[in-house]
Order: structure tokens, then C-alpha cells, then sequence
């Protein structure tokens, strides 16, 4: 049987500790300020992006890679007796996912996964594949079943300023929340793929995480995958806020593997600073 190489784009924010534990392949996303295009992960970073933000009131861009750096990606691997499985970023959300299944098609020997999601969402499904890999599953069964459970991912964030996420035009339902005079901190949610705004905290974001954390764990008659939860996030100005939520989450002692994870660069593109999720895995 040939081996699996499981890959993916820079959007699925692991730590490069866990993306080098699971053997996972990454082609880095543009990231543009300005004039200038940089690689995520490679020679931009969120701090970056932040810094330059506060200082020219411009927001970033972000470009999906093209198809022939999908072909330059892949075509290596696959020479070298590879079967590819690429979990990218949802078709929803980026032309990224569009251009890779161009290049998987051309170069052969490649199963393209949408995982109709974004940041650790991305990852729950690729160290699902990589689970599966290491038991020995073919490449094309793991594709199969990965993309049937890509619509258990539980993913969602609080987001301190609104400004990157509606700027950006991920979001177009955050045009409705008004400006920040309000002091709201939506609660984004991936839902079939799209971006949708659930429940409106209002305060300071040190008052509301931990009860975001709970309202998401606490809904009636939700079934756990007890694996793994990630905690991810931008800069956080108070990293005791990310404590408490971690903190939170293992009180409840659902589940095994508690991440907890920053975000790329990308993601802090149209997220911004002070931006923290909870993204885990449900069973059918």
C-alpha cells in the first residue's frame, strides 16, 4: 500500500510542535500588507500584522496560493510514491480549496478534503486523518471518512473588535451589529461551511470568555468526541484569560487532550487581536 502524506494550508493553526508530532505537510497562505505579499507562518506573523494595522489604519489582505503552487506542493510527494490527502480551508470561505482540487486533479494520486472550516476546525479533522494514517487506512478511505464528519466540528469565536471581520467581508452579518460603541462581542459560529454571528455578549471580553466557554459546553443533549478540544486565539493582551478558559474547559472533564493554540496569520487577518475560540467535535 502506498504511504499518506496528510497536508493542509497554514489556515489550520496547530502549533508547529503538534504539526511536526503528526507529520503534517503545510503550504503557508499569502498574507498582503500593503504593496507586499508575505507567507503565513514563514515571515509574517500576527504580531505583524497588529503592528502595522495600529500604525497605518490599514487593514491586511489575505490571497489564496495559486494553482500551480498547489501542483509544486503536491507533485513531490506523489513522485515520490505518495498518496496526498489535503484538508484545506472550506470552498466557502477561500478560492484556496477551488485551486487545489485543480492541482490534485492534474497531478493524481491526491484526495482533496473541504473541511468546510477554518483555524483548529481544520485541525480536528487532520489529526482525525492522521489517526487513521497511522493505523494503516488507506488514503482514499481516510478522505472518504473524513469528509463525512467534517460537519461535527463545532467551531466558533468571541471577537473583541469588529472592524477586521467586517472589513474583511468573511462576515456580512457582523455589518448588523452596529459599530463597537455597543461594547458587543458576537459569538462568530461556522455553520454549513459559512460564517453566522450566534449569541451577543456584552462587557469586557475578561467577564464574558469563560461564560462563552460554558454556553458552548452546556448545550442539552449535545454528544461529545472526547479526543480533543482545542482553546485557540490571537493576542490576547491578558494571557490569564486564556488560562481560565483552558482552566474551564478541563473542569468539565469532557474531554482527553486540552489544546491550547494561537492563531496564524491569516486567521488574526480578519479576526484581530483579543479574538478567542473553542472548537471541538461532536458525534453523530
Amino acid at each position: 500500500m502506498r504511504k499518506v502524506v496528510i497536508a493542509t494550508d497554514s489556515c489550520c493553526d496547530l502549533s508547529k510542535e503538534l504539526i511536526e508530532q503528526s507529520d503534517i505537510k503545510v503550504l503557508p497562505l499569502n498574507v498582503v500588507l500593503g504593496s507586499e505579499t508575505f507567507l503565513d507562518g514563514e515571515d509574517i506573523f500576527p504580531v505583524d500584522i497588529f503592528s502595522y494595522v495600529d500604525k497605518t489604519g490599514v487593514l491586511p489582505k489575505t490571497a489564496a496560493r495559486s494553482v500551480g503552487d498547489f501542483i509544486a506542493f503536491f507533485k513531490p510527494f506523489v513522485d515520490d510514491g505518495c498518496d496526498v490527502v489535503f484538508i484545506g480551508i472550506g470552498n466557502d470561505l477561500s478560492s484556496t480549496m477551488q485551486n487545489a482540487m485543480i492541482a490534485g486533479k492534474e497531478v493524481g494520486n491526491v484526495y482533496i478534503v473541504d473541511s468546510i472550516n477554518l483555524s483548529t476546525g481544520i485541525a480536528l479533522s487532520l489529526l482525525k486523518a492522521c489517526d487513521m494514517r497511522d493505523a494503516g487506512i488507506a488514503a482514499e478511505e481516510i478522505a472518504k471518512k473524513v469528509d463525512n464528519e467534517t460537519k461535527n466540528m463545532n467551531v466558533s469565536f468571541i471577537i473583541d473588535r469588529l472592524d477586521y471581520l467586517y472589513k474583511g467581508g468573511r462576515c456580512s452579518a457582523v455589518s448588523a451589529l452596529g459599530a463597537n460603541l455597543l461594547k458587543l462581542h458576537p459569538c462568530i459560529e461556522v455553520i454549513n461551511g459559512k460564517l453566522g454571528v450566534g449569541k451577543k455578549y456584552r462587557g469586557k471580553m475578561e467577564d464574558i470568555l469563560v461564560k462563552y466557554i460554558n454556553d458552548r459546553l452546556s448545550v442539552d443533549g449535545m454528544k461529545f468526541s472526547k479526543k480533543r478540544v482545542f482553546i485557540t486565539h490571537t493576542c490576547i493582551d491578558h494571557p490569564e484569560y486564556v488560562s481560565a478558559c483552558v482552566e474551564a474547559v478541563r473542569a468539565t472533564g469532557i474531554f482527553e487532550n486540552v489544546y491550547n493554540t494561537r492563531a496564524g496569520a491569516t486567521i488574526s487577518s480578519h479576526c484581530g487581536p483579543n479574538t478567542l475560540g473553542i472548537l471541538f467535535e461532536t458525534e453523530d
